[in-house]
């Protein structure tokens, strides 16, 4: 059985960050419009094959997922200058420059994990979630995945959200210096993490 949400009143400048959340938890559109510049959603979500442990509302993944949507549109400051939200990220882990510049979707990931109550890595480095948790038997909505990114130890990390054909969807720090959902090619993925 399907499910309708309706989302009202949303100003263009939070449109695309909604659209983001809405294809993060896998909902469809079916109407959108817009009333003196303010839009509405009706969305429809669809039955999901899921297993219990790691959707039911509460959990830690669910919980590190509604902190890591929240994170959508964070980006690097262009320039000289930091955004302290990404330094807030670097703070989670131990490196010491902590400025926008440094990689950081471990760091990101650290946040997420750390704000929903659980111990992340505390490293900087993507391929540190390797040996994280548990590894997961298949790509579960909120797990974590790290992918290859030429020779070790570069990697890239983020939340699962989705497959696109023969590509991932994650939703990660540091892509295009942003958080945002992105695909990768399938055969980039080392690892599927969940929590012990």
């Amino acid at each position: 059985m399907s499910i309708k949400q309706i989302i009202t009143d949303v100003p263009f400048e939070k449109v695309d960050f909604v659209i983001a959340v809405i294809n993060v938890d896998s909902g469809k559109i079916v109407e959108q419009t817009v009333d003196n510049g303010k839009t509405t959603f009706v969305v429809e979500f669809g039955d999901r094959d899921i297993e219990p442990e790691f959707s039911a509302q509460g959990t830690p993944e669910s919980r590190w997922m509604a902190i890591a949507r929240q994170e959508l549109g964070q980006m690097e400051v262009p320039g000289p200058g930091n955004n302290p939200r990404i330094v807030e990220y670097h703070n989670t882990v131990s490196v010491s420059d902590k400025s926008d510049s440094v990689p950081w979707c471990s760091s990101f990931v650290n946040f997420c994990i750390t704000e929903s109550g659980l111990v992340g890595t505390n490293s900087a480095l993507a391929r540190s979630w390797v040996n994280w948790g548990v590894e997961s038997p298949s790509f579960v909505p909120g797990c974590i995945v790290v992918l290859k990114r030429g020779d070790p130890p570069k990697g890239h990390v983020g939340f699962y959200v989705g497959m696109d054909g023969d590509h991932v969807r994650l939703l990660s720090g540091n892509h295009s210096n942003a958080v945002n959902i992105a695909s990768y090619k399938l055969d980039r993925v080392i690892a599927k993490r969940l929590p012990e």
